[in-house]
């Protein structure tokens, strides 16, 4: 009986203090965004200064930079709209007529 309380009791503290916040945790959370940005500014600075030279390394950091650039766009993606809305002038059809209507690209021709 004495056991089956006593391990009651320490899943219970453990519950209860599980729920509860330290400040330290508290003051993680809150910093959290700010130690996001910087990592990702860190890491696009690094992948832009590899991406200067012709090494398999320097594609390969192109290739991601152009991957993060896709990314955000779609991630701020826009409303989607028609090819004959985005169409450029003289009927052309290309690249960035279709980002236009998928909602990527703003139409700026």
């Amino acid at each position: 009986m004495k056991t089956t309380t006593a391990i009651a009791l320490m899943l219970f503290n453990i519950t209860a203090s599980a729920e509860d916040k330290t400040a330290l945790a508290q003051a993680g959370e809150a910093i959290e965004p700010a130690l996001k940005a910087a990592t990702d500014y860190f890491e696009k600075s690094v992948m832009q200064s590899l991406a200067d030279n012709d090494t398999p390394m320097g594609q390969a950091a192109r290739n991601q930079l152009r991957a993060r650039e896709r990314a955000e766009m779609e991630a701020n993606r826009g409303p989607m709209r028609s090819v004959r809305e985005c169409m450029k002038p003289g009927n052309v059809i290309d690249q960035d007529v279709q980002e236009c209507a998928q909602g990527i690209r703003q139409k700026d021709w």
